[in-house]
């Protein structure tokens, strides 16, 4: 029980106070994917703990460090000394309801966020092959129209769609901006990361936890493709490429695009020329969004590994 607590709190504790933190923390834009990392295992590590939590209540921890049938005989009397009261059983089932609930709506809503981007990518490309043609020098396929796009469609391959008043407007050096920062979105697989993020916030859609998360990753998703575009060109470059882009089209539901996210905001950044983070800043961040995720595996365990010691190694 009150390894359950400690879990509870642990999410409770985590999921008020780390997404503020995160979204004023002054390194977040100056290292985007790692700040997608940091996101991740909040997202992660908030309904792991409960979930853990729920199970912990559970199923008892045991001696397994014991002889088997030891061992469990041990854990029957366990099970048994934890259903004996009508009150034990009533906080056993709802901590059953509890896990059960988490597991669902994580599966439901992460599928069916999956599912529908999959078939909206696989509709938009039946309609692209019928009205695109494909640049085979620049291996991307060209539809005819007025407004300057230019977006990647995720899945097998993936594909990078322009418009051809954005092949007319951008010119060869901001062309190849605009190409990196497409195919950073594919090699990235950010349709995967923003796709669980909407699944995550359809699931539990009142923890203002995952409505944030699903707006930053959404947002860092496009700093971190600037950045791979910057590498392949140079700022001024890429900013200029967002600018030519910048209008008020939309983009198609399942498609990553270099705008209209953000232009202003990122064309300010792109324009400051921050230095990149200190190679030891960016391992204790990483560190730290690991332990996030890794502190309920932990404390969940050690019950059991403190009676695997006890068994073991038995005080004389």
């Amino acid at each position: 029980m009150n390894t359950a607590m400690l879990l509870l709190t642990y999410a409770v504790v985590l999921g008020a106070v780390a997404p503020a933190m995160l979204q004023r923390a002054s390194w977040v834009e100056r290292a985007p994917r790692l700040a997608m990392a940091a996101w991740r295992s909040l997202t992660v590590a908030v309904p792991g703990a409960a979930l853990l939590a729920g199970l912990t209540m559970v199923v008892p921890a045991s001696p397994l460090g014991a002889p088997l049938a030891r061992a469990l005989d041990a854990c029957v009397m366990m099970m048994q000394d934890s259903y004996a009261t009508p009150q034990r059983v009533l906080i056993i089932m709802v901590a059953l309801l509890l896990s059960v609930a988490i597991i669902t709506r994580v599966a439901y809503g992460v599928g069916v966020e999956l599912g529908r981007a999959w078939w909206e990518r696989r509709r938009h490309m039946a309609v692209l092959r019928m009205v695109a043609r494909r640049d085979v020098r620049l291996d991307v396929l060209v539809v005819h129209h007025r407004a300057a796009i230019a977006y990647c469609l995720p899945g097998r391959g993936g594909s990078i769609v322009l418009s051809s008043s954005a092949l007319s407007a951008l010119g060869d050096r901001r062309l190849a901006a605009v190409l990196a920062h497409e195919r950073a979105h594919l090699r990235g697989r950010h349709h995967l990361l923003t796709a669980t993020a909407r699944g995550l916030r359809r699931a539990f859609p009142l923890i203002t936890l995952f409505a944030t998360a699903e707006r930053e990753i959404d947002r860092l998703a496009e700093l971190a493709a600037d950045d791979a575009a910057v590498h392949a060109s140079d700022r001024l470059t890429v900013a200029d490429a967002l600018l030519t882009l910048a209008d008020d089209h939309v983009l198609p539901g399942p498609a990553l695009g270099t705008t209209p996210h953000d232009t202003g905001q990122r064309v300010r950044r792109l324009l400051k020329r921050t230095p990149p983070l200190h190679p030891v800043v960016t391992l204790v961040i990483a560190l730290l969004a690991w332990t996030a995720m890794a502190a309920p595996l932990v404390a969940a365990a050690m019950p059991a590994v403190a009676t695997i010691g006890v068994d073991c190694c038995p005080t004389r």
